[in-house]
């Protein structure tokens, strides 16, 4: 019935299934050029006031299945509170990923408003708030009270793969939501840094809750 309401507007999707997707032209960066910075720039969100949270949700993760330099997810309301309400008190946090060499990669990240940023460590010492960011999560708050979901869209660049964005975003959760005893490290880096031990950071990261990435399939989009 939905479909009914949409025109199609030129975004590739599957034979017989009309697009509920804006379209966007040029290449797609990070920063400020991320297209996407409301919902409604993405998604035509006047056509889904009557539709069900799984409607939405369904949509929402099919189109970007086949969307390269992205990654989704769909939050419960609750969930998304809990993060953000964490994210206030503690903003920055780091995160380790795996490399094939048996070294780690050490990414900082930092919450503002509905968007978590990414970058390397090491860049960000060297480069300050000058860093460039490798991932942006951005939460689009719009059905958070009318249909008990928010909707994540991560956009990344190289050198992160899809899998090592979505172990990233994965991380995040267990940090300021999964685990209480985690948030616990999460709330000594960003108030009482000295007593941070990084080493527990590594341990975690044999968690069940994670999936590693797998670097020797896996290429960056």
């Amino acid at each position: 019935m939905l479909g009914n309401l949409v025109r199609n507007i030129g975004i590739r999707s599957r034979v017989g299934r009309i697009s509920f997707y804006r379209n966007f032209s040029g290449s797609i960066g990070l920063g400020s050029d991320i297209p996407g910075h409301t919902l409604d720039d993405i998604l035509k969100t006047d056509l889904l006031k009557d539709a069900k949270p799984e409607e939405i949700t369904r949509i929402w993760t099919e189109y970007h299945q086949s969307k390269e330099g992205f990654v989704s997810a769909v939050i419960p309301s609750l969930h998304y509170a809990e993060i953000e309400a964490k994210g206030k008190i503690c903003p920055r946090f780091v995160y380790a990923i795996p490399k094939d060499s048996g070294g780690f990669e050490m990414m900082l990240s930092e919450m503002h408003q509905h968007r978590v940023s990414f970058t390397s460590l090491e860049a960000w010492k060297a480069l300050q708030t000058s860093a460039p960011p490798l991932l942006e999560l951005f939460h689009y708050v719009d059905f958070q009270q009318s249909k008990g979901l928010v909707l994540m869209r991560g956009a990344y660049k190289n050198p992160l793969t899809s899998q090592e964005a979505v172990f990233l975003a994965n991380q995040l959760q267990m940090y300021y939501r999964i685990d209480p005893e985690r948030y616990k490290l999460v709330h000594t880096f960003n108030h009482n840094p000295m007593f941070f031990d990084y080493n527990e950071l590594i341990k975690n990261l044999d968690s069940p809750d994670l999936k590693k990435p797998s670097h020797s399939s896996t290429t960056s989009s």
